[in-house]
């Protein structure tokens, strides 16, 4: 099934014009620097190959860096072992000159490399053809010197290609060259054993060895190998123990890497890799999944046409409004394929695969954000994307220590709208108690409240419980009464704003000192605050003391006769971290509230409450 629709996603790019799509025999590949030649076969120039892109760091900030450009070559070979195969007419160093630390390695890659530039091009008629093989016969094993030619960058990797001197185009372009190695593809596969497809039910030339996939850094897996004597069944070795012929392997690796490297159509989730496709071409319905995977409203720039990139702004702004996809007349029947996948070395491993139409699947994600919203600063996102979730869950917040399994189990959720994995809901308390001795304001944050605000509505819903916890304070108010557990947050929200009004600058608040206490203990720990808030109300200022003790009384009505509870299980620490955090953002909202108070003459006056910022 996966094979499957892989190959009919190259098959519809293949109808689509305006897509730069590989034929069998080539690929698109990352080319980092190219040699440009005279009909000698002089290295004359090193012309740079990379570009300019945005790129999100690790913690979720945008910076420009400079990336391979993507240029369809003559597809590359797979390599393992110690005698790895030479690719034609785009190669590294370590293959054109040799430049291996095993000497014995250098000197068979620099020999691989020149045999087979002979052998494919030193009957073909063509001026780049005999200058590339001038070139390679008047290389230098282990130098990369050519005189006064700046040559510093090939030390840097990345594939090289090359281009004649006085032309624009690549040197594999060229016609005859094109015909040369077609030939010699051709040629290997005659001997290839011939059988029926296990995608397609053609028979044809069996794939001895699949395709690499890119974008794993120095990995270089495929999805489909064997390559230990324990696999050989039937005496069938390597591809012909699930026999998929050469073109459906061509079409399923290329569609990979094309997914791979287009944003439009994938995700990069701290390892992980979510891809998603639909059976037809639907730009608008795809890039407004890329978008609400990423929680951005809009990103138009990675768009070429501008009609449709006018179009997917509004659109992503009904979206994330909750307009229904039907509603937008997006095409809501056509099956959409979401694949998740990541990298153990050599293999590529299916971390999920997930079918549906393109309607249910913008609503599951709907669905997500709506779950996830809370009202917050501006500075925080208001749509986390999926990898700003996961970070949130991480020491350090450092991509490295995302758990493995949180991409999937994340996803799965999403997509099926199921429970969300109860480790998250633990990550995401564990961390605020981790860190909130630290840094406060950074530990409880819009996202990680959101998360966990969103875990409880889930679980919630399934019980078939009425959703109780709003995007905000007054919005939870009205939806139902209040738990206990989140009361208490809201109490320790307000002595905790009591005591930084009455002293501004402590060395450590009552989130620093207690907050771990107080989720695990609250019989222990309120008696002692509310004991010592006295002293902080004694030092307010006459209009705030009043507004703070009376919001205080307020909240305290809930507290039922009994007092408060000996200890708070996991849900309900995250109910008071809820409570804690809409209580919070009441103190910073911009404009005041508005309360009487008397003074000592009986006379009425109007006092703006406004905590500062």
């Amino acid at each position: 099934m996966i094979l499957q629709a892989l190959c009919g996603y190259y098959d519809r790019m293949v109808g689509d014009d305006s897509a730069e799509i590989a034929n069998p025999g080539y690929a698109v590949t990352p080319v980092s620097k190219c040699l440009v030649i005279d009909h000698e076969g002089n290295l004359l120039q090193v012309i740079d190959q990379t570009v300019e892109r945005e790129f999100i760091d690790k913690k979720g900030k945008k910076e420009i860096k400079l990336f391979p450009l993507r240029v369809i070559t003559p597809q590359q070979p797979k390599r393992s072992g110690s005698r790895p195969q030479p690719a034609f007419l785009c190669e590294n160093a370590n293959f054109i000159f040799g430049i291996y630390p095993d000497p014995a390695g250098a000197k068979y890659r620099f020999e691989a490399s020149g045999a087979l530039h002979e052998e494919i091009l030193s009957h073909v008629d063509d001026d780049g053809a005999r200058a590339v093989v001038s070139f390679f016969r008047k290389r230098k094993p282990g130098s990369v010197e050519y005189g006064e030619v700046d040559t510093s960058g090939l030390n840097d990797g990345g594939n090289i290609v090359f281009m004649l001197l006085g032309e624009v185009d690549y040197v594999h372009n060229r016609p005859k060259i094109k015909e040369a190695w077609d030939a010699y593809r051709l040629g290997k596969q005659e001997h290839a054993s011939v059988g029926q497809c296990l995608v397609t039910g053609e028979r044809g030339s069996i794939a001895r060895i699949h395709g690499n996939l890119d974008g794993f850094g120095q990995d270089k897996p495929t999805l489909v190998g064997f390559n230990q004597d324990s696999f050989v069944s039937y005496r069938k070795e390597k591809g012909e123990n699930a026999p998929v012929s050469e073109t459906a392997a061509f079409k399923y690796v290329t569609a990979l890497n094309m997914m791979i490297g287009d944003r439009r159509h994938s995700q990069n989730i701290h390892g992980e890799k979510v891809l998603f496709w639909a059976e037809k071409s639907l730009p608008v319905e795809e890039n407004a999944i890329a978008l609400l995977m990423g929680g951005v409203t809009s990103e138009p720039e990675i768009q070429k046409d501008e009609v449709t990139s006018r179009r997917l702004a509004s659109v992503m702004g009904h979206l994330y409004k909750g307009t229904r996809p039907e509603e937008l007349d997006l095409d809501v029947n056509t099956r959409m394929f979401v694949l998740g996948i990541s990298t153990n070395k050599t293999r590529v491993v299916i971390r999920h695969f997930y079918v549906n139409t393109v309607g249910i699947i913008i609503e599951r994600l709907q669905q997500h954000h709506v779950d996830v919203y809370v009202e917050g600063p501006d500075w925080e996102p208001e749509h986390p994307s999926l990898a700003k979730i996961l970070i949130e869950t991480a020491v350090r917040r450092e991509s490295k220590n995302v758990p493995a399994p949180y991409q999937g189990s994340l996803m799965r959720s999403i997509v099926n709208d199921t429970l969300y994995p109860n480790s998250l809901f633990m990550a995401m308390l564990g961390r605020i108690r981790a860190e909130a001795g630290a840094d406060a304001q950074a530990a409880i944050n819009r996202t990680r409240i959101g998360v966990i605000k969103g875990c409880l509505n889930r679980l919630a819903r399934q019980s078939g419980e009425k959703e109780w916890i709003g995007v905000n304070l007054e919005e939870t108010q009205e939806t139902q009464s209040q738990t206990l557990a989140y009361t208490l947050g809201r109490i320790f929200a307000i002595l905790n704003q009591a005591q930084y009004e009455a002293l501004s600058k402590v060395n450590a608040s009552i989130v620093d000192k207690y907050l771990n206490t107080a989720l695990a203990s609250p019989q222990q720990v309120f008696p002692i605050l509310l004991s010592h808030a006295k002293n902080h109300f004694s030092k307010l200022a006459k209009a705030k003391r009043y507004y703070t003790q009376q919001l205080l009384r307020e909240v305290m009505l809930a507290v039922p006769p009994t007092g408060f509870p000996p200890t708070l299980n996991a849900k309900e620490q995250g109910q008071f971290m809820v409570g804690f955090y809409h209580q919070q953002q009441t103190f910073f909202k911009k404009k005041g509230t508005v309360v009487e108070e008397t003074d000592s003459d009986g006379a009425e006056t109007q006092v703006e409450m406004q905590a500062e910022n």
